[in-house]
């Protein structure tokens, strides 16, 4: 994963362990704490973040780069583990992050229809629903919108150490960017597991 130098045109986002507190910088002191869990190309992120806007997928559009302290990290190859005080990881780098907190300000949502979808992202295969908007055709949806973007009832799969792994999230915001299929599957393909899924390549 590519980490990027750390500067002040950067969110901050403070990840901490409970119960002990890591200091923090004051402007980030009243946000809402909320759990934090990202998948990149080889890893997985762990820790809690400050969250400064209505909703994570709405922080996680606002920024290129986003500062991380008090990180977990768990390498998909050999399963070890490693943690960082700090480091700043470009948003191109996020394959998919866990979305939890608050669901948004209510009077921003829309009428929408929800599409079964299934999302092939590197080693990743993701499954959930997309709320498209009433009469727009989900593929389209997904073009016109920010490049993260939350599936709900959302599961992952995904290959570490050498075999297939996958939970159910719930929520899942997925990059955009970083895909390499986006497609409207059945609701029974979606539930049932009967998706296609590459592995890590050498693996």
């Amino acid at each position: 994963m590519a980490l990027t130098p750390g500067g002040s045109s950067h969110l901050a986002l403070v990840l901490e362990r409970l119960p002990e507190a890591p200091h923090e910088p004051d402007f980030v002191s009243d946000a809402p704490l909320v759990a934090f869990e990202a998948f990149t190309i080889d890893e997985r992120l762990y820790g809690w973040v400050r969250l400064e806007a209505d909703r994570l997928t709405d922080l996680l559009n606002a920024s290129e780069g986003l500062r991380l302290v008090n990180v977990l990290r768990e390498r998909h190859f050999d399963g070890s583990t490693a943690t960082g005080e700090q480091v700043v990881v470009a948003r191109r780098d996020l394959i998919a992050v866990q979305a939890s907190g608050p669901r948004g300000n209510e009077r921003r949502r829309r009428p929408t229809r929800s599409h079964p979808l299934a999302v092939q992202s590197g080693p990743y295969l993701i499954g959930g629903y997309l709320h498209a908007r009433q009469g727009m055709e989900p593929l389209a949806d997904v073009q016109g919108r920010e490049p993260m973007i939350p599936l709900t009832s959302a599961w992952i799969e995904y290959w570490a150490m050498g075999r297939r792994a996958g939970q159910w999230i719930g929520t899942i915001i997925f990059n955009r960017d970083l895909t390499d299929s986006v497609e409207v599957v059945s609701e029974d393909d979606l539930l049932f597991g009967q998706l296609l899924h590459r592995p890590l390549v050498g693996q």
